[in-house]
């Protein structure tokens, strides 16, 4: 029981100082006066930073859609040259395909029967028109 009265004991004494250092701390003996015209300056001041932190975050915010903007561009960009790429790689082996079937396609006029029988069929002509032609 002792022990708990010291206790309640200690408890008001600091209780007590705190309060006068509280007291002592807050109590406003002195008021600062402050011009008018200094406290214009001052709100000024504030309106004009307010002011110039919405232009900015509107600056931000065009700056901002600018880069997404040109992320898009970059994006298209990239796909029209794989596009292209693509397109080419395509063309090429088109190429390489007609050219394959060239070569595989028999040329008629590359074939030896053919020579033989185009000098043959020619001779025999050139003898008729010049046979018909000579006067007898």
């Amino acid at each position: 029981m002792k022990k708990s009265t010291e206790k309640n004991n200690m408890k008001n004494i600091l209780l007590s100082l705190l309060m006068i250092i509280t007291f002592n701390c807050y109590s406003q003996d002195k008021i600062v006066e402050i011009p008018e015209s200094e406290l214009e300056g001052f709100f000024l001041a504030i309106d004009t930073l307010k002011q110039q932190d919405e232009v900015k975050t509107i600056l931000i915010f065009d700056l901002e859609s600018q880069i997404r903007n040109y992320e898009m561009l970059s994006k298209q960009d990239s796909m029209i040259l794989d596009y292209r790429l693509q397109q080419v790689k395509l063309l090429n082996e088109q190429i390489k395909l007609y050219d394959d079937r060239l070569n595989q396609v028999d040329k008629w006029y590359k074939k030896p029967w053919v020579g033989v029988v185009g000098g043959v069929v020619g001779t025999i002509i050139t003898i008729h028109v010049i046979d018909y032609s000579l006067p007898k």
